[in-house]
């Protein structure tokens, strides 16, 4: 779609969605009923319409031209069965995304890989709790064969203090681009970085996080098919769409959920984690039910499964290792 019929379009959505007397306002917690698709052809019109309104409200339409990332990387440091470096990435000139390198400490490759999101707790990609351990992942997919690359969320870890991760304070508003949008365009030079790596397997890449790092997660997957199979954790809901401004656009939810976005990456092999202690409690019921028969229409219910848990909200070890057997059998691992 050419870019003055996509913005008429999106006018048009605004007028559409504007409130009517008697009528519910839609906003963040509404409970939405999935939509439903009769053939391919259907859904591929609306998942063509869902791409191009994702890129166009994070400020990615058309895409950028990317610049030189000119990574800067630390020593090696080994530890059991795994090496680790911090990496800084230039992703706009003069803007920085910093992260963690993992690779396995043994073989030569091509490995797969791992792009893993953090998410909203407290110590970003440091996290280290029952609940979520980032380092811990990284480390067990390292030692099963995978290279992986850990990043920070804007204003988490070494940029924190620099910027605010919620920045919608006027003077950053100047920088003409959202939080969504800045952190979908790190993500998507992180993978650039991830892919181009000479020990990885660039067809064989995945993709998780918990949280916002789940949200990445199902976006990036939804508008890069460099990601070959997904893992969002917890975050996949009918009646909640991310309650940070780095989760929410200007326009992107205007006519446009969590449960479609989530299905453009059929028929890529998509894993769905959800727990009783948050908002993909209805998962079984609600949400993987309606992903599950869009990736039917294209002939794959097989590639999506939900595995349903019992905890607060979480990355835990027993989330981990249901996404580590996901993985494994997509991807298969050269150390597995």
């Amino acid at each position: 779609m050419k870019l003055p019929s996509l913005i008429s379009a999106l006018a048009l959505s605004i007028v559409l969605a504007a409130p009517v007397a008697g009528q519910p306002v839609n906003h963040l917690d509404h409970v939405h009923t999935p939509a439903t698709y009769t053939s391919l052809a259907e859904w591929n019109t609306r998942a063509d319409w869902l791409r191009d309104h994702i890129l166009v409200s994070n400020g990615l339409y058309p895409m950028p031209e990317p610049t030189p990332l000119r990574p800067r990387i630390s020593e090696i440091t080994r530890g059991d069965g795994y090496t680790v470096q911090s990496v800084a990435l230039e992703t706009w000139p003069g803007f920085f995304l910093t992260g963690t390198l993992y690779r396995p400490a043994e073989g030569e490759g091509p490995f797969p890989a791992v792009l893993s999101a953090h998410g909203h707790w407290a110590n970003g990609r440091f996290e280290h709790t029952d609940l979520a351990s980032i380092p811990g992942r990284a480390i067990a997919f390292a030692r099963q064969g995978y290279v992986v690359f850990s990043y920070s969320m804007i204003g988490y870890n070494e940029t924190a203090g620099r910027f605010p991760h919620r920045f919608d304070e006027p003077r950053y508003q100047l920088w003409g681009f959202s939080a969504m949008g800045c952190q979908l365009w790190n993500s998507r030079r992180a993978l650039d970085y991830l892919s181009a790596l000479p020990e990885v397997a660039a067809d064989r890449i995945a993709m998780t996080g918990a949280s916002g790092g789940g949200t990445q997660t199902f976006l990036l997957t939804a508008i890069d098919p460099r990601i070959r199979v997904a893992a969002p954790v917890n975050m996949i809901s009918a009646h909640f769409q991310g309650g940070c401004i780095c989760e929410n656009s200007p326009l992107l939810r205007i006519d446009a959920r969590n449960m479609e976005i989530g299905a453009l990456a059929a028929p890529r092999p998509l894993m769905m984690i959800s727990t009783a202690g948050d908002w993909t409690v209805n998962t079984p019921d609600v949400e993987f039910p309606a992903i599950q028969s869009i990736y039917a229409l294209h002939g794959a219910a097989e590639r999506v499964a939900n595995v349903h848990l019992g905890y607060p909200h979480n990355y835990n070890a027993e989330s981990r290792a249901a996404v580590y057997d996901w993985f494994a059998r997509w991807l298969a691992p050269a150390n597995g």
